[in-house]
């Protein structure tokens, strides 16, 4: 595994691949407009009985290669909390775009349980190429799960700490974008089914 994810073209569904703990998907929802999604697919910590948050500390840089651009305009509710406030959100309406928040446990915050999670969306220009769009993980990521009773501030694990290392979590990022915005629609299909597929996770 290499100490820092990087995926810059990934045509396989969300299945066809080596599993992951956790899948994050870009897709498109509409020709100009494109979401974060998560769906978390491994096996719950000893001891623990949900899933807290699946992506707590988040923390990515989206890029591409091109003249296209983008923009954050919406996150999700869970990383506003009055604690920590709003995500830190870098180079909008760049080609470089940075993205870091806290989705923390209750009764600190507001987190999200939901799998898929619904992590982002945002804005680019017509006739982003796949083969341009990356996407990695910077600094600490980490899921956090809940119902031990022994750490009822939640259990955490990490998919990648503060320096770039790699944690006992796996995952991997899907690039779903089309080449041409002639092209969404069916696209969009496609990685909207490998992205909202559910496993059932033991409870």
């Amino acid at each position: 595994m290499k100490k820092t994810q990087t995926a810059t073209l990934a045509y396989a569904l969300a299945g066809s691949a080596a599993a992951q703990d956790m899948i994050v998907c870009l897709q498109p929802i509409s020709p100009t407009r494109g979401q974060i999604t998560a769906e978390y697919q491994g096996l719950l910590p000893a001891g623990t009985t949900s899933i807290g948050t699946m992506w707590s500390d988040t923390g990515f840089t989206l890029s591409t290669t091109s003249t296209s651009t983008f923009t954050i305009t919406d996150w999700n509710a869970g990383y506003n909390t009055p604690l920590f406030g709003g995500p830190t959100i870098t180079g909008n309406g760049t080609s470089t775009v940075s993205f870091a928040g806290i989705m923390p446990a209750a009764p600190i915050g507001t987190p999200d349980a939901s799998n898929p999670l619904l992590v982002a969306e945002f804005d680019f220009e017509p006739g982003l190429s796949i083969f341009n769009l990356s996407m990695q993980l910077t600094g600490q990521n980490s899921a956090l799960f809940v119902g031990n009773p022994s750490e009822p501030f939640g259990t955490i694990l990490l998919y990648q700490d503060a320096a770039g290392n790699p944690g006992p979590l796996t995952f991997r990022i899907d690039n779903k974008f089309p080449p041409s915005p002639g092209t969404a629609t069916g696209l969009a299909i496609g990685a909207a089914l490998a992205c909202r597929r559910r496993r059932e996770i033991a409870r």
